[in-house]
């Protein structure tokens, strides 16, 4: 049987608790390390290096426009926050190649399986209903080698 244990107070856990400032502060991060990108070139705007930054400051300002959309037209909707929770996906997928580097904030900077508080209950509920049907079968197939 598996142990439950209680989150971090800071680790998100579903898409509603999703804030702004955690699509800010991982766009500020991510900009961080492109700028470092940008000055490191030492052809600046003609060098490789530059170009890429700039590639990837695209694709990142595009990422976090569809995150922040979903707050902009945010009705409390359960379509409206499963479609948050992909566009966080996708910008967190961008993102996990600097999982390891300092100012990564691991506990946040997380892909999202649930919508909310509900959805995160039920499939504890789910998971602890197939632990004990598995636990049931074993106890059976224990019992009938006896």
């Amino acid at each position: 049987m598996s142990t439950t244990t209680e989150p971090a107070a800071d680790e998100l856990l579903h898409a509603a608790a999703l804030t702004k400032a955690d699509v800010d502060a991982l766009e500020t991060f991510l900009k961080g390390r492109f700028n470092a990108m940008w000055r490191a070139d030492p052809d600046h705007v003609a060098g490789d290096l530059y170009r890429a930054a700039s590639a990837l400051a695209d694709v990142l300002h595009d990422l976090v426009k569809s995150v922040r959309a979903c707050f902009h037209y945010d009705d409390g909707s359960p379509k409206l926050l499963l479609a948050r929770m992909r566009h966080w996906n996708r910008l967190v997928r961008f993102a996990e190649r600097w999982h390891d580097a300092d100012g990564y904030h691991q506990a946040r900077w997380i892909y999202l399986f649930h919508v909310d508080a509900e959805d995160v209950a039920s499939s504890a509920e789910f998971a602890l209903g197939r632990e004990r049907e598995e636990a049931a079968r074993e106890r059976d197939r224990l019992l009938q080698s006896l």
